[in-house]
């Protein structure tokens, strides 16, 4: 960790290693007393130094726009960027976390972070519940909950990763009811027949 210190300030320099293991990022973070942590992402240290001693000058003159910042992200941007560091290395199912991330993207790719909030993301599920698949199906509460799942754990990434929000809106949302699993029991007939065929049976 690299630090540049200055009146009140401090810019931190933070070495990060990749998810696959192939390589780092950089992590320039700025605090200033009194305002939100500022921190941006780069792939080179020189970059990472730059913007921390830019924006260190540019807080102490009172030019740097605390409420614009991030504002351009958009998902494509943290999508791309959640590929790029191996984030989906992490998940046990892959293909269908792709699957749902690349409908996220197809709904609100040029979104900007900052418009992606609980009320907009609570809207857009309602859409996914309402619409039908290409196979003209109704998709179920369960199926809903996993796309929701996958734009969670982005989100989070974007938070806890990368700072480029303040928070997770998906938290906000409570899950879908999902439908109880069929709980089917035997008849008095076929718990019979069973209970024969297992007599019958030469396996012990």
């Amino acid at each position: 960790m690299v630090k540049h210190e200055g009146v009140g300030i401090m810019a931190s320099i933070f070495k990060r290693k990749l998810k696959d293991g192939k390589g780092f990022t950089w992590r320039a973070v700025v605090r200033l007393k009194g305002h939100p942590v500022v921190c941006e992402c780069f792939e080179r240290k020189q970059e990472a130094e730059d913007w921390g001693q830019d924006t260190e000058r540019r807080i102490k003159l009172g030019q740097f726009k605390f409420d614009q910042h991030n504002c351009q992200r958009t998902f494509s941007e943290l999508l791309e960027r959640f590929l790029r560091d191996g984030a989906l290395e992490h998940h046990r199912s892959k293909a269908d976390t792709m699957r749902h991330l690349t409908y996220w993207k197809e709904c609100f790719g040029g979104y900007g972070l900052v418009h992606i909030t609980a009320d907009f993301v609570g809207k857009e599920r309602q859409l996914l519940a309402d619409t039908p698949t290409s196979k003209g199906k109704k998709r179920s509460a369960s199926t809903v909950n996993r796309y929701i799942a996958s734009l969670s754990s982005i989100l989070t990434y974007a938070s806890k990763q990368l700072g480029w929000v303040s928070e997770n809106p998906c938290l906000s949302l409570t899950k879908l009811k999902e439908n109880p699993g069929r709980d089917r029991v035997l008849s008095q007939e076929e718990m019979q027949r069973l209970l024969t065929a297992c007599r019958e049976s030469r396996s012990p």
